[in-house]
């Protein structure tokens, strides 16, 4: 049985599965009506519109909104619903629709009905008697650009319903004012006869139109012989310049004139179609449709309905026309379409598996028999993702077969993503227009395959792209096409294979998440047979991409979280710049590179150190010949071995010269990877590449996204094969391979960790000597453990015997000839076997300088103090070296602590017999009993005191001990202490007298001292009988040890005593000088009637005048005149004048009392011989007149102050 006999509709007939809105011949509304397919949103949405219709009720207006997406059979539905109401085609159209209510089981739940036979039939019987007029039209087809675009629908509506009147419906000018004028008179089927006997068809639009255009005036002439009253150049005129006053109220009004008399079952139905594309986002064409419809709703009494058809629906419309922005206006107009019908949910799969796939009855059992044959394969051969259905049931494989179900999803999704590429045209979309094109063209082109063939996916695109694939979709697969047809070895499958790769790669990105492009889901794709093994055709498409993947046609991308990887075309661009790629050389430094970041991620813990035991060991790594971290002689050389060649590990162990060398051996496992090898030897390429110049923009941008691929694979791919080769490779450490029973269910950073462990434990085998927590392994912690005490037992009794490590340091200096540097012992014992750390091994050397065994010299001074090594040893180990110790007797020990207690007044020493502890304990800073303590000590004395002469003793024993300080040398040290003992124990004698002076008697001395340097000007004024002891406590200043402080004392007071008597004396008569002058001053204040406190105070002059301690200052206070002539002139200023003078003022001439003009005078009162008779005295007084007679002439008062 051929293919072609199981349908019921012959496959060969034509088919066009795009429905035009005006398109009404009769073969068309025969296929329209009998190719309907019912579904239920179908079925309800007729009803709801018919039952609207029919009982005007419960709607408030007579908007009616069909929206579906593009190709979902709006159309069709608007025609059928014109089939439905036209009488011509209503009685067959309603039988259908009714036959298809019939036919569904009331008790099947798969279905959704809203109404139900009755309901239906009802309406059939109404619309039998009913008068409906239907006006279905294209509003993109039958707009006239001309006219203002806000009252677009207005025109387009009026335009329609004067062609339902038989009026023209391209000038509505014309309609009204020369058409219906001529109806209205009864003369308008005579005016066009008279137009036809003129050589014109009226009925014909175009000639119509012709003859407006050209023999207006003829036209007008018939009309006005017919009908005398019409203005003809008035109606001229407003055809001319198209004038007619339109408005939706004048329409409403002739719309409802025109109902006046139809009959309540009378409607008018204007169907429509592409309201969507015809508002275009138009805000004002959206309101001019809804003021319409208000308006009919109000004037025709829900008589006249507006059936709307749109790709939107009404919130989307709104959305596009900035509606919504108008919250009141929303819900207002959303209303005048209460009648609402979604296309959207209809699946057109089933409408076309209905109108192209429906079977004959006689050939069900046939294809009943072929389901049961080979169901049992439908899972294996047809492995989809879970959302792509295969056949589910025996009637699904009837109704679908030769095709299955999931093509007609996914070929939805290609259309889809195709539009929106630019690969196709629009009419190329996922609809049921779509569909049913490409489901009929390839079943007709397979209705000679033998019933068993099944339909493959590729088989779809071969039919239905041949001719639809625009040049941009053909660029893009044409040269995986010709790719494709150079394979040898199937070039046939190779063709199938880049057609659905070129289909599935470019399904959006939100699909392919579901439907990814697989190796399974292409080879589910092409499956047409169910007898061949899947396996097999598996492998000849994975040959295919392979082949394809190599030529740069396709690209792998890998899968993430596990998934499998997927492929996607490259474009021209991609495909240029991924051949540069492959042609890219990459050299071994490039892979090093890139390796090296790979296995460092891997191991996160390699590093250029390596911890073991107690000392960190440089670490170098090789990778193909690159060095890595340490490159200078590492303790530890790591190496990748890339290359294989050697047979086997244990092969390449025997070989393996160098005991520090770890081998990770990937070799064998990197090179059988192949894939691993080819993505890497890309990725590497793509590295390579990006170092190169940029040529452009479009480069630029695919260079980015072969970045981001590059760094997908590495991620999703390389890094992981890596990491397994790592985790699981055998690792060498010297000659042995390491078991592989120590690094099992070890991975990445342990199994990094217990390999380079295991290899140091076999290098270092005596590093576990020092690895001991008593042993330091910082250098504050071998500075305390140099600086601790030796107690008794630490090195005799049981701690006389050494450790294994001391040994074998004295095992190997006993070795050495003379002295030995220790950093030449420091690097002896950080090799192999030993490996420990300097700080280790310097703890070691000092232990055996604490058992006398061994003794430091430091910058060749052979003796070195323990704080000495304890600062500088671990930074200047070369600057030391060590020697065989020599014992210092017990003898000169004994004597030393003797001495020692001698000088210093105690009965203890030090608690140590240990030569070397007693030496340092003697010299340490922190020691409260040291010498460097007691030196201290004194030295602040000394600075303290340093002014005074009794301080000699004192500063004499800190010089002694700096003395025995600079001693280095144990033995010489304690020696020079036994033979300073009775020198040193009176020096320490004298010292403590002094040290109590300072603590008892001080204070006396300092101020005794203060009391000489006061009195230097007032002891020439002490009797002559104590001038000797002046003398005598004059010498405190200079005066050294022994002071004797209370001669001192005693000749203070004395000297004291004497200085006051005189002090007294002097103050008394100064007292009674100032008394004296005071009474004059008063009585020159009565005189001149001034107020005495004009005066300074008197109490407090004399006060001050008195206090001085200097007798010099007391005796120079005896002279009052100075304080009597300014006291004197303080009452020439008080006293008041009596001369007027004229003065100038703001207010012109004023007396004013003039200031007094006083002048203080001395006068010449001296006599050069005796006065001896009163003559004389005349004589003298006389002159004394002349001096004071010459100031007053002068114009001065004048006041004698001496």
């Amino acid at each position: 049985m051929k293919l072609k006999e199981i349908y019921s509709k012959p496959i060969e007939r034509a088919v066009n599965p795009a429905v035009s809105a005006t398109k009404f011949d009769e073969e068309t509304k025969r296929v329209e009506i009998q190719e309907y397919v019912f579904t239920d949103e179908i079925m309800n949405g007729l009803f709801r519109i018919l039952d609207a219709i029919k009982n005007n009720r419960p709607y408030d207006h007579v908007g009616i909104w069909i929206d579906g997406y593009y190709g979902s059979g709006k159309s069709h539905f608007l025609k059928y619903l014109d089939y439905c109401i036209t009488p011509n085609t209503q009685e067959v159209a309603l039988s259908r629709f009714t036959e298809a209510v019939k036919d569904i089981d009331p008790l099947d739940d798969t279905h959704n009905l809203q109404f139900d036979y009755r309901d239906i039939e009802s309406i059939a019987n109404w619309l039998k008697r009913a008068t409906i007029d239907t006006c279905i039209f294209n509003l993109e087809t039958s707009y006239d650009n001309s006219t203002d675009k806000k009252k677009a629908f207005l025109h387009v509506f009026w335009n329609e319903f004067n062609g339902k009147r038989g009026f023209n419906k391209f000038n509505i000018t014309m309609a009204q004012h020369l058409e219906k004028p001529l109806a209205d008179k009864g003369v308008f089927e005579a005016f066009k006869k008279r137009i036809a006997e003129e050589g014109g068809d009226w009925n014909d639009p175009g000639m119509a139109a012709d003859m407006i255009d050209n023999e207006l005036s003829l036209v007008l002439d018939i009309a006005a012989e017919l009908a005398p009253s019409l203005d003809k150049e008035s109606i001229r005129e407003r055809i001319i310049k198209r004038d007619t006053n339109m408005s939706i109220e004048r329409f409403g009004g002739e719309l409802a004139a025109y109902l006046k008399d139809k009959g309540d079952d009378y409607r008018l139905i204007l169907l429509a179609d592409e309201v969507s594309q015809f508002i275009n986002k138009e805000k004002d064409r959206y309101l001019n449709l809804q003021e319409i419809i208000t308006k009919l709703s109000e004037s025709c009494a829900n008589k006249v309905w507006v059936a709307c058809t749109a790709q939107q629906d009404l919130s989307e419309i709104m959305d596009d026309c900035h509606i919504v922005e108008e919250k009141d206006k929303e819900g207002k107009i959303k209303g005048r379409f209460e009648v609402k019908v979604s296309l959207k949910g209809t699946q057109p799969e089933v409408i076309t598996q209905k109108r192209i796939l429906d079977k004959k009855e006689e050939v069900i059992d046939d294809l009943g028999d072929l389901y049961n044959q080979t169901k049992a394969s439908f899972d294996l051969q047809f492995k989809l993702p879970a959302t792509y259905k295969g056949y589910e049931s025996k009637e699904d494989f009837i109704a679908y077969y030769p095709f299955v179900p999931y093509q007609f999803k996914l070929i939805m999704q290609v259309f889809n993503s195709f539009l929106n590429l630019g690969y196709v045209a629009k009419e190329v979309k996922g609809n049921e227009r779509s569909i049913i094109k490409v489901i009929h063209s390839t079943a007709k082109a397979n209705m000679d395959a033998d019933l068993g063939k099944f339909i493959s996916f590729d088989e779809l695109y071969n039919n239905m792209f041949e001719e639809g694939l625009q040049a941009r979709g053909q660029r893009a697969v044409n040269n995986a096409v010709q790719m494709a047809r150079a394979y040898s070895t199937n070039p046939k499958l190779a063709v199938r294979v880049a057609n659905v790769l070129f289909m599935i790669c470019n399904i959006s990105q939100t699909d392919q998440l579901v439907f990814p492009a697989t190796l399974d889901n292409i080879t589910s794709l092409l499956v047409n047979d169910v007898d061949t093994p899947r396996l097999n055709i598996k492998n000849d498409v994975e040959k295919v991409i392979d082949y394809l993947c190599d030529n740069n046609i396709i690209r792998r991308e890998q899968g993430k979280q596990g998934a499998p990887e997927t492929y996607q075309f490259y474009s021209e661009e991609e495909m240029r710049v991924a051949t540069l790629i492959k042609n890219q050389q990459v050299d071994t430094n490039t892979q090093a590179e890139q390796l090296r970041d790979i296995f460092f991620k891997h191991f996160s813990n390699l590093r250029n150190k390596e911890q073991y035991k107690t000392r960190s060991f440089s670490v170098g790594v090789t990778i193909k010949q690159r060095s890595f971290l340490t490159t200078n002689n590492p303790d530890v050389q790591i190496e990748f071995a890339m290359d294989a060649d050697w047979d086997n590990a244990d092969q390449l162990a025997l070989q393996n010269g160098a005991q520090n060398r770890l081998i990770f051996y990937i070799a064998p496992q990197f090179q059988a990877n192949k894939r691993l090898f080819n993505n890497f030897y890309w990725f590497c390429q793509v590295q390579r590449y990006m170092a190169t110049p940029v040529m452009n923009e479009d480069n630029a941008n695919t260079r980015k996204e072969f970045q981001k691929r590059a760094a997908e694979v590495l991620s999703s791919h390389i890094i992981p094969e890596f990491q397994k080769i790592l985790d699981s490779c055998p690792i060498i450490s010297g000659m042995a391979v390491i078991d592989n029973s120590e690094l099992s269910a070890k991975y990445g950073t342990q199994r990094y960790e217990a390999a380079i462990q295991k290899h140091l434990s076999s290098i270092y085998t005596d590093a576990v000597l020092v690895d001991n927590p008593q042993i330091p392994r910082t250098t504050d912690g071998l500075r305390k453990a140099i600086l601790r005490p030796v107690n008794p037992g630490d090195y005799d009794g049981l701690g006389a015997e050494m450790t294994t490590a001391e040994k074998r340091v004295e095992n190997y200096l006993s070795k050495q000839f003379g002295e030995v540097n220790v950093s030449e012992v420091l690097a002896k014992f950080a090799k192999a076997p030993f490996g420990w750390d300097n700080i280790c091994t310097l703890y070691v050397i000092n232990e055996l300088v604490r058992r006398h065994r061994r003794d430091y010299s430091y910058a060749n001074n052979p003796n070195v103090e323990p704080v000495t090594v304890a600062n500088k040893i671990a930074g200047e180990s070369n600057k030391f070296t060590l020697r065989e110790a020599t014992a210092i007797s017990q003898d000169i020990l004994n004597r030393f602590m003797e001495s020692w207690k001698d000088i210093f007044g105690v009965t203890e020493v030090f608690s140590t017999n240990d030569s070397a502890q007693l030496f340092r304990m003697c010299r340490e800073d922190g020691n409260e009993r040291s010498l460097t303590k007691r030196r201290d000590a004194y030295n602040r004395l000394v600075n303290n005191h340093a002014q005074y002469p009794f301080i000699a003793p004192i500063r004499e024993m800190t010089a002694l001990f700096d003395e025995w300080m600079t001693e280095r040398d144990p033995e010489k040290f304690f020696n020079a202490v036994i033979n300073d003992r009775e020198k040193a124990h009176e020096m320490m004698d004298t010292c403590k007298e002094v040290n109590q002076f300072i603590n008892d008697q001080l204070p006396n001395y300092k101020s005794i001292r203060e009391f000489v340097r006061e009195n230097s000007d007032n002891f020439r004024f002490v009797p002559d009988q104590l001038q000797t002891e002046v003398v005598e406590i004059s010498k405190i200043e200079t005066a050294a040890w022994p002071i004797c402080i209370r001669d001192y004392m005693k000749m203070r007071t004395n000297l004291t005593s004497a200085l006051e008597e005189v002090k007294k004396e002097l103050r008394e008569k100064i007292t009674e000088a100032y008394n004296d002058a005071y009474e004059l001053l008063e009585r020159g204040c009565e005189a001149e009637n001034v107020d005495k406190a004009v005066l300074s105070n008197k109490e407090a002059t004399i006060k001050v005048k008195t206090s001085p301690q200097n007798i010099l200052a007391l005796q120079n206070n005896l002279n009052t005149d100075g304080f009597y002539a300014e006291q004197a002139e303080r009452i020439q200023r008080a006293i008041k004048p009596v001369k007027l003078y004229p003065v100038g003022t703001d207010n012109g001439i004023e007396n004013k009392v003039a200031e007094p003009n006083v002048k203080n005078i001395s006068l010449q009162t001296r006599t050069i011989k005796p006065l001896h008779v009163e003559s004389d005295v005349d004589a003298y007084l006389a002159k004394l007149k002349e001096q004071l007679m010459k100031q007053i002439k002068e114009g001065h008062s004048v006041m004698i102050i001496k």
